[in-house]
C-alpha cells in the first residue's frame, strides 16, 4: 500500500509525464504544419519560377531549402517544449520537497512544545504534591521552628566562649513562634546580653529561651501552643543587630539547638 506522500509524488511524476508528451506532441505538430506550409510555399514559388522560365533546378533547391527550415523549426520547437516539460517537472519536485520538509517542521516543532509542556505541568503537579506532603508531615509533628529567617549563627565557641544557641536573621518586629506546646515559666529583661527574653518548659525535662526580643507578647503561667506567637524580634541586650536567639536546654544544661530541631524531624536550612 503506498503511503500519502508515495501516492503524491506518483501522482506528480504522472502529471509531470502528461505534460511532458502533450508538449512534445504540440511541438511535433507545429513542426508537421510548417513543413507544409513550406511545401505549399516550395510549390507556389516552383510555379512562378516556371511561369518566368527559370530553370527547374532552382525550383528544386527552393523547395528543398522550405523543407529544410520546416524541419529545423520543427525539432526547435520539439526542443523547446521537452525542455519546458522538464523544467516545470524539476520545479514541481522541488516545491514538493519543500513543502514536505516545511510540514515535518512544524510537526516536529509542535510536537516538542506539546512534549516540553507536558513535562512543566508534571513538574509542576510533582512538586505541588511534594509540597503539600512536606506540609502535612510537618503539621503531624510536635515541634516547629522558632523562626523562617536564614540562620546567622550557630551553637559552639565564639569570641572565646560558648555561643550556646542559634541565631535566626529577623528584622525587627517579626514574629517569633513556640516550637511547641508548653508553659512560659520567666519574663523579663535578663543580664549577660540576652535583653528581654521569655523561656518556655515543654515538659520532660525541655526548656527553651527566645532572647532579644523587642516586644514580649505573653506573660508568666501563659499556656502556649506549636507555633505561637511568643515575642516580636528586636535588638535588646547584648545584641549587635536584630536577630533572634534562640536555645535549647535539657535537664539545665544549654545543647547545640540546631541538632535538637533538626533530631524532632525539622529543618531549619
Amino acid at each position: 500500500m503506498e503511503t500519502p506522500q508515495e501516492s503524491t509524488a506518483h501522482q506528480s511524476g504522472s502529471l509531470t509525464g502528461r505534460r511532458l508528451k502533450s508538449l512534445i506532441r504540440r511541438g511535433r505538430e507545429r513542426g508537421e504544419a510548417l513543413i507544409r506550409r513550406g511545401r505549399r510555399e516550395a510549390l507556389i514559388q516552383l510555379a512562378r519560377i516556371r511561369r518566368d522560365h527559370h530553370r527547374p533546378r532552382l525550383a528544386k533547391a527552393g523547395l528543398g531549402l522550405a523543407v529544410l527550415v520546416g524541419v529545423g523549426l520543427a525539432s526547435a520547437v520539439g526542443q523547446h517544449a521537452a525542455a519546458q516539460a522538464a523544467g516545470a517537472q524539476v520545479g514541481e519536485s522541488q516545491t514538493v520537497v519543500q513543502g514536505d520538509w516545511a510540514v515535518d517542521t512544524v510537526l516536529a516543532d509542535m510536537s516538542a512544545a506539546a512534549k516540553a509542556e507536558k513535562e512543566k505541568a508534571a513538574a509542576e503537579k510533582a512538586a505541588a504534591e511534594a509540597a503539600a506532603a512536606e506540609a502535612a508531615r510537618l503539621a503531624a509533628l510536635p515541634w516547629t521552628l522558632p523562626s523562617d529567617a536564614r540562620i546567622t549563627s550557630y551553637y559552639g565557641m565564639r569570641d572565646g566562649r560558648l555561643h550556646g544557641g542559634t541565631d535566626f536573621g529577623d528584622f525587627e518586629g517579626e514574629e517569633i513562634w513556640s516550637v511547641g506546646e508548653g508553659t512560659v515559666t520567666y519574663v523579663g529583661f535578663e543580664p549577660g546580653g540576652y535583653g528581654n527574653v521569655v523561656y518556655i518548659d515543654h515538659g520532660n525535662g525541655v526548656q527553651t529561651r527566645y532572647a532579644h526580643a523587642s516586644k514580649v507578647l505573653v506573660k508568666v503561667g501563659d499556656k502556649v501552643g506549636k507555633g505561637e506567637t511568643v515575642i516580636l524580634a528586636g535588638n535588646t541586650g547584648g545584641s549587635r543587630g536584630p536577630h533572634l536567639h534562640f536555645e535549647v536546654l535539657i535537664g539545665g544544661k544549654k545543647v547545640d539547638s540546631l541538632a535538637w530541631l533538626e533530631k524532632q524531624g525539622l529543618n531549619p536550612g
